[in-house]
């Protein structure tokens, strides 16, 4: 499991998720995922479009983060999710809670950074 840090000039964290977020994957990625998120206090993109699977544990990282960011007045936005990783999040009801779009061009507009 990877978490790679995409930098933006605009304000905006842009990250993605590579591999799988099983037990194994969120332990190697949650404190990182959490300081770059949820920490830095801004709005935060994650790109799901090469992330291959996701357990409960990787839905509750997502929310968790998501929720310490709406407490800062900030929003994450969840893009590119494949059909498999797609159908779990909404079968958990995420998508009530952060927004999934497409690619990165429909988050920013749901930022209002576009």
């Amino acid at each position: 499991m990877e978490l790679e840090i995409i930098e933006r000039a605009d304000d905006v964290t842009l990250v993605a998720l590579v591999g799988k977020l099983d037990v194994s994957g969120l332990r190697q990625v949650d404190v990182k995922f959490q300081a770059v998120t949820a920490a830095q206090g801004r709005p935060a993109i994650v790109d799901l479009s090469r992330l291959e699977y996701i357990a409960s544990l990787g839905i509750g990282m997502l929310i968790s983060s998501a929720q310490a960011l709406k407490r800062k007045g900030h929003r994450m936005v969840l893009v590119g999710a494949r059909a498999t990783v797609d159908t779990a999040l909404r079968t958990s009801g995420i998508d009530q809670a952060i927004t999934m779009v497409g690619d990165v061009e429909d988050a920013m507009r749901v930022l209002g950074r576009a």
